[in-house]
């Protein structure tokens, strides 16, 4: 072992570190580790604003939440062994939802590999299938261009930012002595720099043949903004498009449109609704369907495309993959929805005006009837725990909805809203893990507060998140609907399919914990509420700071009896209508 190994090891990870800042990541994640000890002193030494969590899961969906929030590339670095496999859900939640992470994972040099050597394994194809760019370096020496470490860098964040973003991993292998015999104390940063605002740039293409002008021109079209659809300043593009084409705009909670005002003409709040009546969905008959963003989370909306075969079906969709789990799409269009606008040699009319009419009637009764249903004098279900949450968060706040039954919800519930409100939820492979500590990276990038509403089993999932925000005095309200287990289940055909104690113990599965008194164990400001008044209370409490849980105790099978009378009510209301 050459005392200059450790010398080297520091140089190169300056150099790497040092560039992938200077390129535009923002933060860095860092988990201790010893083989990894040359990544975190460079962070240092650097001055890249950073954050260490003992939880590499923690870490991961932390910097996950950070870089969908920010729109910028987020670093996770970890030790050798175990610790890069606990990032692998978060790395996947970012391939499919095109979020840029980049995972520097330290390793044994590779004459150690596959010789027993302790904490160490095949590291180098570790998240293969989901990463846009996988390299290993060499490890560092004397004779190491550091250069290559610079190049390296760029090249990583090419990656991350391209059209359709996503993970890197960089596995880095280092030679003991891994740092040299001491550093002076004067190198070291002692104030990192805060959290960098900058964003990659952007990979907008602007061509496009001129047979679209046809096939856009007056004809009666529906435009679908999925859960990655509009980031932070595309809202106008998409409300331009909406009117050129006088078409209704159905938007994902987590789309980035359904709380902007500039829509509001165009805009369907209530399409996961209106849409299971088979006879009001058949007299709302497309021609032509144009998406933008991944599959929105609504299942009636893809029922209700999957029953129109005959609608020319096409993605708006700058990446390179195909993202179509419908298998319906004739075409991808890798464009923005401005450079759609920009290329057309001419504005298309716009489909006739009884088109978005018929949507807008149909939307407006829907919602009518339900506001009439949703009584605060009634059952406090989640149908109007989301709607109440959605009017009573202020303008510059982030709300981070959990999977599972709280994005559905607010989907179907939530309705129109005055001012904008940022969503952000992990739609890219839709787990319940890591829900917490998303929300807690989120809260780091965003100026204003932040609300995070789960479901208790997500909440159980990721209690190391709690920790976290009490050990780094982060700001979080967490809502958190508790009705004892898998509230989902309880809409699937096995509820019924099945006797009701086989049914809880494999689905159901309660726990019967008291959250509220757990989160109060941690630390955390605990509230208990059981009505929508009691809620907003709660919530001007809550926001003016600190870790703050909202426990609204359900029970799950009147939760589950209110969503299908409610729907028995809206179908009513709307078989009644002209």
């Amino acid at each position: 072992m050459s005392p200059a190994a450790g010398l080297a090891n520091l140089d190169f990870a300056k150099a790497l570190l040092g560039s992938l800042h200077e390129a535009g990541a923002i933060h860095a994640y860092v988990c201790p580790g010893s083989r990894s000890s040359p990544l975190a002193l460079a962070l240092a030494l650097v001055g890249m604003p950073h954050s260490v969590r003992i939880d590499e899961r923690q870490a991961g969906f932390e910097a996950l939440g950070m870089a969908k929030c920010a729109q910028a590339p987020v670093l996770l670095i970890v030790t050798s062994g175990t610790a890069g496999a606990n990032l692998l859900p978060a790395v996947a939640e970012a391939a499919q939802a095109r979020v840029p992470l980049v995972v520097l994972s330290a390793d044994r040099p590779p004459e150690l590999r596959q010789w027993g050597a302790a904490q160490t394994m095949e590291q180098r194809q570790l998240y293969a299938p989901f990463v846009r760019y996988a390299e290993e370096a060499p490890c560092p020496d004397a004779g190491l261009d550091l250069a290559y470490a610079r190049a390296l860098a760029r090249r990583a964040l090419e990656a991350a930012c391209a059209a359709a973003p996503g993970p890197v991993h960089l596995n880095l292998p280092f030679r003991e002595p891994l740092l040299p015999a001491s550093i002076a104390a004067a190198e070291f940063h002692t104030a990192p720099r805060a959290i960098a605002t900058r964003r990659p740039p952007s990979h907008a293409v602007a061509t496009l043949d001129a047979i679209w002008h046809t096939r856009l021109d007056a004809r009666r079209g529906v435009l679908l903004a999925g859960p990655d659809a509009c980031p932070p300043g595309r809202a106008q593009a998409l409300a331009q498009l909406a009117q050129t084409l006088g078409w209704p705009l159905i938007a994902d909670p987590a789309s980035g449109l359904r709380a902007q005002p500039a829509l509001a003409s165009h805009l369907i709040h209530h399409a996961d609704l209106f849409l299971r009546d088979a006879d009001r969905a058949a007299a709302l008959r497309p021609q032509i369907v144009l998406r933008c963003g991944s599959l929105p989370t609504s299942k009636a909306l893809a029922q209700w495309l999957a029953r129109h075969p005959e609608a020319d079906y096409h993605l708006l969709d700058p990446g390179a993959d195909w993202r179509d789990p419908t298998h319906r799409c004739q075409e991808v269009l890798r464009l923005q929805p401005e450079d759609l606008l920009a290329a057309l040699p001419a504005a298309p009319r716009p489909a006739p005006a009884d088109w978005l009419a018929a949507w807008r009637d149909t939307d407006a009764r829907a919602g009518a009837a339900l506001t009439q249903a949703l009584s605060e004098d009634g059952e406090f279900g989640t149908p109007l725990l989301a709607r109440t949450l959605w009017q009573a968060l202020p303008p510059e706040a982030l709300l981070y909805v959990a999977n599972s039954m709280p994005i559905r919800d607010l989907d179907a519930y939530a309705g129109a809203r005055d001012t904008p409100l940022r969503v952000l939820c992990n739609r890219g492979v839709n787990g319940i893990d890591g829900q917490i500590a998303s929300a807690l990276g989120a809260a780091a990038a965003h100026a204003g507060p932040s609300v995070l509403w789960c479901g208790d089993l997500a909440f159980l999932h990721d209690l190391g998140g709690l920790l976290a925000a009490r050990q780094h005095a982060r700001q979080l309200c967490i809502v958190l609907s508790h009705d004892d287990g898998g509230g989902i289940f309880e809409y699937l055909p096995v509820a019924q399919a099945i006797p009701r104690s086989v049914f809880e113990t494999l689905f159901g599965t309660p726990h019967g914990l008291d959250l509220a008194a757990l989160a109060a164990g941690l630390g955390c400001s605990a509230h208990r509420v059981q009505h929508a008044e009691g809620l907003r209370q709660a919530l001007d409490v809550a926001l003016r700071g600190g870790v703050h849980v909202i426990e609204v105790r359900l029970d799950r099978a009147r939760n589950t009896a209110q969503h299908r009378a409610l729907q028995a009510t809206l179908q009513a209301a709307l078989r009644e209508a002209p």
